[in-house]
């Protein structure tokens, strides 16, 4: 029995971000065709279960990654397991940690998830903009090493995969050989088409902090008050300025709702409800909420994140660069139950077609197979 090990900072149990779903959803598929499957993550919970799904979940420290000491602990579980393959997502330490630790005879695998991933200093702007002066002098050094091992340890990846084209051509540029393996979507067969009937529900969803600029939601609330719709709010706080803003919306605006953090297995519900996602991120990967919605047959707004031109060739919604463009676009739809119908109905037979789960993993299989004959 073949054997993975998933390296990642934080399970989806930790952290219910994108990439989290997507090692989670390659893990269980992996145990669903017969692999021997082992998660490591960062877990101070006591509670913390040892084992999910056919998974064995790994624990280290949630702090001592700031001293070096978490690379101690991955070289031991590396040894101990001494996997057939190692994969990793996302662009941090752990991405140095994997790669290089892996025994020798090991394919790794590093999965860019970020926009940025695989570059030194390109977030450098993202946190001067959310963080203090003094913050930032002290973060950037830290930031500037870590990613700098990242990259080393990622170019040296047997497989490097990319989830959208331009991630794949930028990659390139930067000196990496990725080949494109889409997010994926489980249970795509029994996900039920949005009707688009009765009062809309305008939904965003996601980690709710400044880079992500969900003021710019609220903005759009208030600017359609005269609309008969309603605006839901989805997400964990991450910082006190955008949890300040968001909890005063819920208060003052009747057209706008704060849901609160909502638990992987329930967030599908709130999907099933959503009539339009809107996004106000200054840049992603290839969003999650995207692939979702789409599935659905939903429609999605964006302010300047448009992967693979989806929106703005291929017409699964609308992108545009301010809010004013925003507001334009999204009473056109609110107006036009049949323009969301058509919209959605191929957004989903595109989304079913391009992030199966069965498909993906199958290529991803056979990559890692492939290299593990040469090796």
């Amino acid at each position: 029995m073949p054997r993975i090990l998933f390296v990642t900072q934080y399970h989806y149990l930790r952290h219910t971000g994108g990439a989290e779903l997507q090692c989670w959803m390659l893990a269980r598929e992996f145990v669903r065709r017969g692999w021997d499957v082992h998660y490591v993550s960062e877990n101070d919970r006591p509670d913390a279960p040892r084992e999910l799904d056919g998974v064995a979940l790994h624990y280290i420290p949630e702090t001592a990654v700031r001293n070096g000491n978490n690379r101690e602990e991955c070289r031991r579980i590396l040894r101990e397991l001494n996997p057939d393959a190692v994969y990793n997502r996302v662009f941090n330490i752990y991405t140095s940690y994997a790669i290089s630790l892996a025994p020798d005879n090991a394919v790794t695998i590093w999965a860019a998830a970020g926009q940025h991933d695989g570059e030194v200093s390109t977030t450098l702007g993202e946190l001067w903009q959310t963080k203090s002066l003094k913050q930032f002098l002290v973060l950037v050094p830290r930031i500037l090493r870590t990613r700098f091992l990242a990259r080393k340890a990622a170019l040296h990846a047997n497989v490097q995969l990319a989830q959208s084209r331009e991630q794949l051509e930028r990659l390139t540029r930067q000196g990496f050989h990725p080949v494109l393996l889409r997010n994926s979507l489980a249970n795509t067969a029994e996900t039920a088409l949005q009707k688009h009937e009765g009062k809309p529900l305008v939904l965003w969803v996601g980690s709710i902090k400044q880079w992500k600029r969900p003021e710019l939601f609220i903005e759009l609330a208030q600017r359609c008050a005269d609309l008969e719709c309603e605006f839901v709010m989805a997400g964990e706080f991450h910082d006190s300025k955008s949890q300040t803003v968001v909890e005063r919306a819920g208060r003052e605006l009747f057209n706008f709702r704060y849901a609160g953090f909502v638990p992987p297995e329930q967030i599908g519900k709130l999907y099933d409800k959503a009539h339009i996602l809107v996004s106000t991120s200054r840049a992603e990967g290839f969003p999650n909420t995207f692939t979702q919605v789409w599935l659905r047959g939903v429609p999605v707004l964006s302010l300047d994140v448009d992967p693979d031109g989806l929106l703005s060739r291929e017409g699964f919604g609308a992108v545009t660069s301010d809010t004013t463009g925003l507001e334009q676009k999204l009473r056109e739809l609110i107006a036009d139950q049949g323009l969301r119908r058509q919209i959605g109905l191929r957004a989903s037979e595109f989304a079913k077609k391009e992030f199966d789960l069965q498909a993906n993993v199958d290529r991803l299989e056979n990559l890692i197979k492939k290299r593990l004959q040469t090796t």
